[in-house]
């Protein structure tokens, strides 16, 4: 079935354009009222319908939350990320990791998970990187990072690869994004991303019935 077009939620209604540029031309421009009284006089089961674009919003949720990951932050509701060390960025580039993600294994895509249990979705990392996501988040170094950074050996090592301004003691940055603060955002939104969904889904009907 070829695609209707584009379909837009604002303003208190729906649009559904086709086409960029020039060419773009509104084919459909709705109310959620109008949508509403189409949906009574069509037969639509709205409490049904309400029910999968609540869980459409929900699954939706695995890549806002896969977004603010792989970039650092600044995103749904998450404040930027601090910046990596001068020391750590010149590390990172020495050892061919400069292009990684901040988060390392942890912006991995197929780590993440959105799974429901019970009433409720549950969206984060898989259980197997809880340790390297509470250090991630928490800035936890610990008792190696401190090692790696006075021991003479190491230092060595690292003046050997070009690295001269080598700190002595680890910086926390702490980066945060689960439970809080990417939860608060979740739960202001939520209901009006479901809420998006439906009348879009609603309107979509209303476009097959139209113009297919």
């Amino acid at each position: 079935m070829a695609s209707l077009g584009t379909f837009k939620v604002s303003n208190g209604g729906v649009t559904l354009t086709q086409g960029r540029g020039a060419a773009k031309a509104v084919l459909l421009e709705v109310s959620f009222k109008e949508l509403e009284l189409w949906a009574a006089r069509n037969g639509v089961d709205e409490k049904r319908l309400w029910r999968k674009s609540y869980g459409r919003a929900c699954k939706g949720l695995r890549d806002k939350f896969q977004k603010v990951v792989t970039r650092a932050g600044g995103v749904e509701g998450v404040p930027k990320f601090k910046d990596f060390e001068a020391f750590t960025k010149e590390l990172r580039g020495k050892t061919g990791k400069g292009s990684r993600p901040m988060g390392g294994v942890l912006a991995n895509r197929r780590l993440v998970i959105a799974k429901t249990v019970g009433k409720k979705q549950v969206i984060g990392w898989h259980d197997a990187l809880e340790k390297a996501a509470v250090n991630f988040q928490d800035a936890v170094g610990g008792d190696r990072a401190e090692d790696f950074l006075t021991s003479e050996r190491n230092r060595w090592r690292l003046h050997r690869m070009g690295i001269r301004d080598i700190p002595r003691t680890y910086t926390h940055n702490p980066r945060r994004v689960i439970p809080e603060p990417f939860g608060t955002y979740v739960q202001k939104h939520l209901e009006e991303w479901a809420r998006g969904a439906f009348y879009k889904d609603l309107a979509r009907q209303m476009a097959k019935k139209r113009f297919q």
